[in-house]
């Protein structure tokens, strides 16, 4: 993500996709002073990059020593400083220090504090402690899941998890589409490209999990979670039949049960599956997964699977 230094207080903030800079208490960055108009400028990122624009302020935007013209957009590149309403006062002057573009973020409303996203996965509260997962699908679009049902969010919106609110920041992609070549490039496997094996004791008490893709195989050490996905697993099996669609989904109840687990242990699991493979290098993890909406059913994201007994 991009960073802003606020000279005068030494702090680096994180730049989420759009930062309104301003006196007024709904401002991003909000900076008490009579000098400064209640809207006074923005920083937002656009597909060239980080863009700076003086919102009509009274006493205007200062960059490289200019004053931008009011409602015009100027690109600000990695070390560029800017001020605002007077450009020899430090208390005003920002410095872009880092312009890597946003990822997709919540920010916890009451302290500021922001969780970001990690390749498409965003856990609340905590990733210890997962309440509600926002997960990007294959097309884009960001779903929430939260007390085991699943829907479409919005940029800016408000979830409040535990009781507390917190606010998604849901960047557009702007970059090229991630092929499968590029992705083995990158050292990592695309979801949609992989297998998995399944090497199971006798006993069913340790699973262990081959990701299986066209540059090699990586093994995953036995994990509790690794059950779940034998289950699911075997449900894609059971409906090998069945057209693609329609294969390997169960009924949330019906998988505690089967499990002997509640929901939320459930949820912890799904999360913890994720984060593993995430960290394993595999690229649309998030939908590892996949729940419908409306319906409580889940599935295992990836169609290609075998079991071995150990």
């Amino acid at each position: 993500m991009g960073r802003l230094k606020h000279h005068a207080l030494g702090e680096v903030l994180l730049l989420r996709s759009r930062c309104l800079i301003g006196r007024s208490s709904t401002c991003d960055v909000r900076l008490n002073d009579a000098r400064i108009s209640g809207e006074h400028a923005s920083v937002r990122w656009t597909a060239a990059g980080w863009e700076l624009r003086d919102l009509a302020s009274k006493n205007g935007v200062f960059i490289r020593n200019q004053r931008v013209p009011a409602g015009e957009r100027v690109l600000i590149a990695e070390g560029d400083a800017f001020a605002l309403g007077d450009p020899s006062a430090r208390a005003f002057v920002f410095t872009l220090v880092e312009a890597a573009p946003p990822v997709a973020s919540a920010l916890h409303v009451s302290s500021g504090s922001v969780r970001t996203s990690s390749a498409g996965l965003l856990v609340l509260p905590e990733d210890d402690h997962p309440r509600v997962s926002l997960i990007e699908g294959r097309n884009g679009r960001w779903m929430l899941e939260a007390e085991g049902d699943v829907r479409a969010v919005e940029d800016r919106e408000i979830v409040v998890v535990d009781g507390e609110a917190w606010s998604l920041d849901l960047p557009a992609a702007t970059g090229p589409t991630l092929d499968g070549e590029a992705g083995r490039q990158a050292g990592g496997s695309l979801l949609d490209c992989i297998a998995l094996r399944f090497h199971v004791s006798r006993d069913e008490e340790r699973v262990e999990i081959t990701i299986l893709h066209r540059a090699g195989e990586v093994r995953l050490p036995a994990r509790s979670h690794h059950y779940l996905l034998l289950t699911l697993a075997r449900a894609r099996l059971e409906d090998a039949g069945a057209p693609p669609a329609r294969q390997g989904w169960r009924d949330r109840d019906e998988l505690c049960r089967m499990l002997a687990m509640d929901e939320y242990r459930l949820n912890v699991d799904v999360c913890r599956a994720r984060k593993q493979f995430l960290a394993a290098g595999v690229q649309g993890a998030a939908n590892l997964l996949e729940r419908r909406p409306g319906t409580g059913r889940i599935r295992l994201g990836v169609g290609r699977v075998e079991i071995e007994r150990a």
